[in-house]
C-alpha cells in the first residue's frame, strides 16, 4: 500500500477552491473530493505490521488544532513535462509542529521517510503542461517552482493571489492509501487522528 498523512480539505475552503476550475484554460483540474494538505508522504508500506506501527504511532500524537491558511497560488515542476498547479497555505506554528511532531512520530516507531524534501504546505488544485498555450518550450526544466507560462497564466497567478480564500479549522488528520488508476489516484482514508493535548 502506498500510505500518506494529511489533511482533508472540506468546506469552506474546498469550496472556495473548486470555484477554480475552469478558471484557466489548458488545467486538467483536480476533483475537489480529493483535496488534502499532505502532511508526510510515507510510501510502499507492504506488511501488516510495519502499517499496523504507523498507525500506533499517529494514534498517540498530541498536538494543538491547526487553522490552515490559504495564502496565493504556486507551481511545481515535474521531469514529465507537466507542473502541479497549487494553493499555498500558511505555515503557522501550529502547522509545522504537527508536522515535525509526525516525522518525529514515524521515525521513532523504524518508519523510513521516502521523502525528505522541504515542506511546502499546499494543495494541489491542477497540472498544466509545461508549454503552456502562447509560450515558446523553453530549453531548460525550470527548477521546484516554475516561472509563469504565459500572460494568461500570469495574469491568473496574480489575481488568485490577491484573492483571500477562507481558512479551514482542522479537527483531525488522516492516513491515507493511495490507489493508482487509469485517471487521477483514489485516496482511500484507513483512520482519522483527532487532536489530542
Amino acid at each position: 500500500m502506498r500510505l500518506f498523512v494529511a489533511f482533508e480539505i472540506g468546506p469552506p475552503l474546498r469550496d472556495a477552491m473548486a470555484a477554480l476550475r475552469g478558471s484557466l484554460g489548458g488545467v486538467r483540474w483536480t476533483e475537489p473530493e480529493t483535496y488534502h494538505l499532505t502532511l508526510r508522504f510515507i510510501g510502499e508500506v507492504r506488511e501488516r505490521a510495519r502499517q499496523e506501527e504507523i498507525h500506533h504511532a499517529l494514534a498517540a500524537i498530541r498536538a494543538p488544532s491547526c487553522l490552515l491558511v490559504p495564502e496565493g497560488p504556486g507551481l511545481f515542476a515535474h521531469g514529465d513535462g507537466r507542473d502541479t498547479l497549487w494553493i499555498g497555505i500558511a505555515r503557522t506554528d501550529a502547522l509545522m509542529h504537527l508536522q515535525r511532531k509526525i516525522d518525529t512520530a514515524l521515525t521513532r516507531a523504524g518508519i523510513a521517510i521516502a521523502d525528505r524534501r522541504k515542506f511546502i504546505p499546499h494543495v494541489t488544485i491542477g497540472t498544466l503542461p509545461r508549454q503552456f498555450p502562447g509560450t515558446a518550450p523553453s530549453a531548460a526544466a525550470p527548477a521546484v517552482q516554475s516561472p509563469t507560462h504565459s500572460t494568461a497564466l500570469s495574469a491568473w497567478m496574480a489575481r488568485w493571489g490577491a484573492t483571500p480564500l477562507p481558512p479551514l479549522e482542522a479537527a483531525q488528520f488522516t492516513l491515507y492509501r493511495s490507489v493508482r488508476g487509469a485517471g487521477q489516484p483514489v485516496y482511500v482514508p484507513l483512520a482519522d487522528y483527532d487532536f489530542g493535548q
